[in-house]
């Protein structure tokens, strides 16, 4: 797999395996993928394109469109820079304003440790409700997502001791600074959800916990890659320990939920 596309590769895996664990739906429509988990209006709900001629991509499309329509679903189409047959069917489907990510990728091994590490930070693992509601709570006042968005998609993977898909309280000195998430493909980690609240910003505690995730994937899993989607003002950070853009992710909204 070319680096350039093992971001997207890694998000897709990563929504199949959540919404398959907690028993939500997956559903093939000609070569799109949709995940769909149990609330109309969550902003975990995707679509993935994969390449196939421009006929089967376009029955698809509509297909799809038609079917989240019916089921009055919103979801989140994923276009890959590289997809230009895709960009120009969303857009032929009037889905516009795309939010633009920057995917970036770098081998484990050639990843710099800063000078300035943060060892008092420590990372809770996510492994019952309670601790799930209490990473809810905190994405909602980091990202401004739905209120139990992440309890619907998560609900059975966090108490899988083995899961590959694992999510993180960040503490500094029991004081509760942020979140963050991983998953597991292969030998390729993809690194998400990574949100400091805004009073413990600019604290070194958004690369630590960079740092910190790719130590337990080389660890536990031994991965080799790592990848992540950022927005621009986030490029920087991943740069400065090694990181590459390798390309754009557009994420297209379909709004049908009532």
């Amino acid at each position: 797999m070319h680096p350039s596309s093992l971001a997207t590769e890694n998000l897709c895996g990563y929504m199949t395996y959540a919404v398959e664990m907690s028993s939500w739906t997956t559903k093939r429509i000609g070569n799109l993928l949709l995940t769909i988990n149990g609330r109309q209006d969550s902003l975990f709900n995707y679509v993935f394109c994969n390449n196939g001629s421009a006929d089967e991509s376009a029955k698809a499309a509509l297909a799809a469109w038609k079917y989240l329509q019916d089921a009055k679903t919103d979801a989140t189409w994923v276009v890959d820079s590289q997809m230009k047959l895709w960009k120009n069917l969303v857009d032929k489907m009037g889905l516009n304003s795309p939010t633009v990510m920057k995917k970036v990728y770098a081998p484990i091994q050639k990843v710099r440790t800063l000078s300035k590490r943060r060892p008092d930070l420590v990372l809770e693992r996510v492994t019952d409700d309670l601790s799930l509601t209490v990473l809810d709570e905190l994405a909602v006042k980091i990202f401004y997502c739905n209120t139990n968005d992440l309890i619907i998609l998560l609900r059975g993977v966090v108490k899988r001791e083995q899961s590959r898909l694992k999510f993180f309280i960040a503490k500094l000195s029991d004081t509760v600074v942020g979140i963050c998430g991983m998953y597991v493909q292969g030998d390729v980690v993809g690194l998400y959800s990574d949100g400091v609240l805004p009073e413990y910003r600019n604290m070194g505690i958004a690369s630590e916990m960079v740092l910190r995730r790719l130590e337990i994937a080389s660890s536990l899993f031994g991965c080799r890659y790592a990848v992540a989607q950022c927005v621009t003002q986030s490029v920087s950070l991943y740069e400065k320990l090694g990181f590459r853009v390798t390309g754009n992710l557009f994420l297209y909204p379909s709004l049908a939920a009532q």
